[in-house]
């Protein structure tokens, strides 16, 4: 796990950095998470579902801050990106920022997975695992996605805003990571 955590599991699921041999199941789940989310309406990932950021995807598995959650057969059921390092749409969210933080992208439960609340113990396992004694865990979806907007904030993230202008509009959310020693 590279550090990061201190356990690589939470109830049936493990979690582990994505591998290059991952790279193309990660695409495909991405991919089908967005192209749902398109025939429901809801205008994000857009660019994702249609190949936009392979690239970039394949470039943050190859650096080792893409994870995937396999259940107890091995079959990677989700997926997110988490780096302590802003890329250039985090400065754009967030502006440039130099406190410890981690910024979470990309978090994505595959369709056959959706309704066994994954996503959300996904986001417990972080925030109870991570070996971090100060600092943020940071993440942003579209404004006008209410459902995932009350998602983040049930899961204990505090609205920190919005960036941009109508269907570019985005929620930023941040929650504290400090451990008791």
């Amino acid at each position: 796990m590279g550090g990061l955590f201190s356990q690589n599991c939470f109830d049936d699921y493990s979690v582990r950095l994505a591998n290059e041999q991952d790279t193309a199941i990660v695409l495909q789940l991405l991919k089908d998470v967005a192209n749902w989310l398109r025939e429901k309406g809801i205008q994000q990932w857009g660019y994702l579902g249609s190949g936009g950021e392979d690239q970039e995807i394949n470039q943050d598995i190859l650096a080792g801050t893409t994870y995937v959650v396999e259940d107890a057969q091995g079959n990677i059921v989700a997926t997110f990106n988490l780096s302590p390092k802003q890329n250039d749409w985090d400065v754009e969210m967030w502006g440039e920022r130099n406190d410890e933080a981690y910024y979470l992208h990309r978090l994505a439960v595959a369709r056959g997975h959706h309704n066994q609340q994954i996503g959300k113990r996904l986001l417990r396992w972080i925030d109870d695992n991570m070996l971090m004694n100060d600092g943020y865990l940071r993440l942003d979806c579209v404004a006008g996605n209410p459902v995932l907007n009350d998602y983040y904030q049930q899961a204990g993230f505090t609205f920190s805003g919005y960036t941009g202008e109508g269907e570019d509009k985005f929620s930023k959310y941040e929650k504290p990571l400090s451990r008791k020693a």
